[in-house]
């Protein structure tokens, strides 16, 4: 659930569990993630494709949105446990020093390196309107593996809102 402190610093009133999205004391709220993509690695074509998208949409977008870009530290746990276990299960030297050797690498990027992600907030003063806006953005940008959105459970919308109020909490 969402703490105090935060409804009132961002004036959410709850979070309609019906329809996916928070109840602010001036309407609704909703937020969704942007899938990125590495443009450097893209062909021109597919790079200038989704930046029409994104120009399309904001000419059909006619209320209130927000792009939010957040740093988080680099999960590697899974990549970390897996390797703990083959180097118990081992017994050659030097497959083991080359285990040791990625799993240290894997402890460093965690603490040193983060990886940026970014959402859409967008508002709406009716559900009717906030549900219109949503339908413009899965249309226009497309969801899942082959669009460029992404739908969040509760959970991640309420880490997200907590992460802007504190800067310093981490999100799983």
């Amino acid at each position: 659930m969402i703490k105090q402190d935060i409804t009132k610093l961002i004036g959410i009133t709850g979070y309609d569990t019906e329809n996916n999205c928070y109840l602010t004391k001036y309407g609704y709220l909703d937020i969704i993630q942007i899938i990125t993509k590495d443009l450097v690695n893209s062909s021109e074509d597919e790079v200038e494709y989704d930046c029409l998208k994104f120009a399309k949409l904001y000419k059909l977008y006619g209320d209130d949105i927000k792009i939010i870009a957040m740093n988080f530290p680099c999960n590697t746990e899974k990549q970390q446990d897996y390797i703990q276990y083959k180097l118990q299960k081992t017994s050659n030297e030097i497959y083991k020093r080359y285990l040791q050797r990625k799993l240290d690498e894997l402890v460093w990027l965690g603490k040193h390196d983060t990886s940026r992600e970014y959402y859409f907030m967008l508002f709406a003063e009716k559900l009717d309107d906030l549900e219109k806006n949503l339908l413009t953005m899965t249309s226009t940008l497309g969801k899942g593996k082959t669009g460029l959105l992404n739908m969040l459970p509760e959970e991640k919308k309420h880490q997200i809102l907590q992460r802007m109020a504190n800067k310093c909490l981490l999100i799983n």
